[in-house]
């Protein structure tokens, strides 16, 4: 008996000055990656979108920019993003050590695309090419012989090399932006020149696809930020290769049947309200109908919402690290959310009783919770 009454006691001290035990919980990570709506949660590699802005006044790229010019972007496979280098030097200040900037270096970075079927990779280079370097412009009869002569005799007329009196770039711009939580950060390289290319190598023996890659220098740097619609930035969402569907966990797509979040009740409130405020049902494009669907929709979700549902949101936002801010901010299917419910349901244990946090959190509220039908 005074084993287990040892023992006991033992269990209350280390306890209270070891509350982690052998082993720490996941609540330093959530605090960092998942508090208001994933704020300093890492990027990820693969949402990001490439626009190349081709001068009109290169050789052929009028033509080439009506047709293509949007769906070089799309052929991006990798892409470094901006790399920079000081030269620096060391004084010394009454024998202080003292950094001083001496000029700051644009690092070339590189840009591999996909060798497509139609040739869109192909023939950007060919321009290109065309535009800076004469060979690829010269006839057949430019290289048949040699072009001996004498001295007093004038050069015959072809031109070779860099001797195409062209000195503007090919590129005005070729811009880089992340994408996350519907935001974007743009990197612009200014006047960006190609002084690497290469076509890549063929194999009968692998099956992968084939690839271009070129290296780009740049004489300048932009940044830019903001949030991300159709056409912004620049070229995104835009043409016949995006699809333009609503996705179903918004409100233009239906919405879900939660009180906050994206695509939630609320949600839905703020954009038919927003819409018809700002007049964009009748200076928008489709406004009218758009607002309309999302009028009906939201509509729907409250109809569909449930007393156990507003409940079990009430305690995410109360236990949750990010409160109100990420319940307001995520959408259903993300941490810190609660999962659209069918009415006539409710959060149970495995036994079908309906759980003890969702009770407790009713009561701390001090308010009833009722659905919009007053049950």
């Amino acid at each position: 008996m005074a084993n287990k009454f040892t023992r006991f006691l033992n269990g209350i001290v280390n306890g209270a000055t070891n509350p982690k035990g052998n082993m720490a919980n996941w609540r330093h990570a959530t605090r960092i990656f998942v508090d208001n709506n994933y704020a300093l949660a890492p990027r990820t590699k693969f949402m990001f979108f490439v626009q190349f802005n081709i001068s009109n006044e290169a050789v052929g790229a009028t033509s080439f920019n009506e047709r293509h010019s949007g769906e070089v972007g799309l052929l991006v496979k990798t892409a470094d993003l901006p790399k920079y280098a000081f030269d620096q030097v060391i004084k010394n200040q009454y024998n202080r050590k003292k950094i001083l900037y001496k000029q700051i270096n644009y690092e070339p970075i590189t840009i591999t695309l996909h060798d497509d079927n139609t040739g869109v990779v192909n023939a950007m280079w060919a321009l290109y090419y065309g535009t800076h370097i004469a060979d690829r412009l010269a006839p057949t009869a430019a290289y048949t012989t040699d072009h001996y002569r004498p001295a007093a005799q004038d050069m015959e007329n072809y031109n070779y090399g860099m001797d195409n009196r062209y000195f503007s770039p090919f590129f005005n711009s070729i811009s880089i932006y992340t994408m996350s939580r519907r935001r974007y950060n743009g990197y612009t390289l200014i006047n960006p020149r190609i002084t690497n290319w290469s076509h890549g190598n063929l194999s009968y023996a692998e099956s992968g696809t084939a690839e271009s890659q070129m290296t780009l220098s740049y004489e300048a740097v932009q940044y830019s930020s903001g949030q991300v619609f159709q056409d912004v930035p620049d070229g995104f969402a835009k043409g016949a290769y995006y699809d333009l569907v609503p996705s179903p966990l918004s409100v233009a797509g239906g919405g879900v049947s939660n009180l906050f979040g994206d695509g939630g009740v609320l949600s839905g409130m703020e954009s038919v309200f927003g819409d018809v405020s700002k007049g964009n049902i009748f200076t928008k494009k489709g406004g009218f109908l758009n607002t309309a669907i999302a009028a009906i929709n939201t509509a729907k979700n409250l109809s569909n919402l449930t007393k156990e549902g507003l409940a079990a949101e009430f305690a995410n936002i109360l236990s949750s690290p990010g409160g109100f801010d990420a319940a307001v901010n995520t959408v259903g299917g993300i941490v810190g959310t609660v999962f659209p419910k069918n009415a006539g349901t409710s959060p149970s244990n495995n036994d079908g009783v309906a759980s003890p946090r969702t009770i407790a959190t009713a009561a701390f509220t001090g308010a009833p919770v009722t659905s919009p039908s007053g049950e």
